[in-house]
């Protein structure tokens, strides 16, 4: 992991504040349910705000309100910030949101090759029903995983492979990657074509009292179920200087997640999304 000056990634956590407030000013007009989720959860009642090496915000919204957010979104959020999400946003693949401000730019070491503007953002995680038995949780997570993935390789070629591979099976999937990608691209398929089927696996189990509720949009790590009740109806807790919306059980949250929650991690499984790129409004402004 690097590690930030204070003085970049204070002024990040300003700008994804902003984010924040506006966001949640939304919420709050339209009566949508969400709240700050994951390590911003954690940092709120570990730190009182953001955890001190993290750099960004997790904000989560069942699958009914987040889509209705995303309708509402483009005419209600003040004209600085800018919704991307797949089928909007060109170039744009993953299975969740991002909100950023259009006048800063973030560019992430791991995602260079992006064709889209990114600017500083937080990201919007839609909650889907998920099913009571195992067999059919991994279904629903295998299909989900494997929609998303087919997702990003119809735009862009190479892969995230996972750490530690053998060396001749991660030349092999690089290969196959791109085989694929090129295959997609012969055949003009989009991330759309790709979305519209993960949504349909990731929302198979809708329907009557949704007992548990299950994260897919982060595919790089195995979903986290929370039972409806631990997360809903939320509560407010001070964050850095605001107050902030978490899950209503916080604790009980905060441990199916981490275990141990107030023990922080040691150095080397602490990890942020170091920018390869980064400009604030500020700076552009100063240089006119």
């Amino acid at each position: 992991m690097k590690t930030w000056p204070a003085e970049e990634l204070h002024r990040v956590w300003r700008v994804q504040l902003g984010i924040y407030q506006a966001f949640a000013d939304i919420c709050e007009r339209n009566g949508l349910r969400y709240y700050a989720g994951f390590g911003s959860a954690l940092g709120a009642i570990r730190h009182g705000g953001f955890i001190p090496w993290d750099d960004d915000m997790d904000l989560c919204m069942p699958r009914e309100d987040y889509e209705t957010f995303l309708q509402l979104a483009p005419a209600q959020l003040p004209p600085e910030l800018e919704l991307q999400h797949i089928g909007v946003t060109e170039g744009f693949v993953l299975p969740f949101a991002k909100i950023c401000d259009r006048r800063t730019t973030f560019i992430e070491e791991t995602d260079t090759n992006r064709r889209y503007h990114s600017g500083i953002f937080v990201d919007l995680f839609a909650q889907d029903a998920a099913p009571d038995g195992e067999a059919e949780r991994k279904r629903q997570y295998r299909r989900c995983w494997r929609w998303a993935r087919l997702c990003s390789l119809s735009e862009y070629g190479r892969a995230k492979l996972p750490e530690g591979l053998n060396p001749a099976v991660r030349l092999g999937a690089r290969g196959a990657c791109w085989v694929l990608h090129g295959i997609f691209r012969l055949f003009r398929l989009k991330p759309a074509f790709f979305y519209r089927r993960y949504l349909r696996a990731a929302r198979a189990w809708e329907g009557g009292e949704i007992r548990t509720w299950v994260s897919l949009g982060d595919m790089s790590v195995a979903p986290d179920y929370d039972p409806a009740d631990v997360l809903y109806p939320t509560r407010p807790v001070p964050f850095e200087d605001i107050q902030i919306r978490v899950p209503g059980k916080t604790e009980e949250y905060l441990t199916i997640l981490y275990g141990d929650f107030m023990t922080l991690p040691p150095e080397e499984k602490r990890w942020n999304h170091y920018p390869a790129v980064l400009k604030f409004a500020e700076d552009a402004e100063a240089k006119e």
